[in-house]
């Protein structure tokens, strides 16, 4: 069942529908994990619920974090962030981004990362209030 005020196209939000609700009512940190394709379906669902203005991360770009006032970050390929990368965006958060919204794609799972030693444990967790895994179901060692 789509969640009120989705298109049809929504379906592969039919089984997030409280993470859903709770994005569109109040702004939280959110991680889509899925394809690329799946993850930029729902980012195009939660734009119109997302507080502008909005900064976005597009890697290889270099990453820069808003020097201005955001109300959203999207970030896409989190895991693609070097580790200089990744504490200056938890320092960040804990700082002038503290009341910005933060949107990360990945299309692999992180938490293998965080496991690895490869990802801030901290900046994961602070990432993923919300996790919505999206899309096709992952495959071992399959990356799109």
């Amino acid at each position: 069942m789509n969640a009120p005020g989705m298109d049809l196209n929504a379906s592969l939000l039919d089984s997030h529908y409280t993470e859903w609700r709770l994005l569109s009512e109040q702004p939280c940190n959110v991680l889509l994990e899925g394809t690329v394709g799946a993850t930029d379906a729902v980012l195009r669902l939660l734009h119109p619920h997302i507080g502008k203005p909005i900064a976005q991360h597009d890697p290889p770009a270099v990453f820069d974090l808003p020097s201005g006032e955001a109300r959203a970050l999207v970030l896409r390929d989190a895991p693609a962030l070097s580790r200089d990368d990744q504490r200056r965006l938890l320092a960040w958060m804990d700082g002038k981004g503290s009341r910005t919204q933060v949107i990360a794609t990945a299309s692999r799972p992180l938490f293998p990362l965080v496991a690895a030693g490869l990802f801030e444990n901290a900046l994961y967790y602070r990432l993923n209030i919300l996790l919505m895994r999206v899309g096709a179901p992952f495959q071992p060692g399959v990356a799109e």
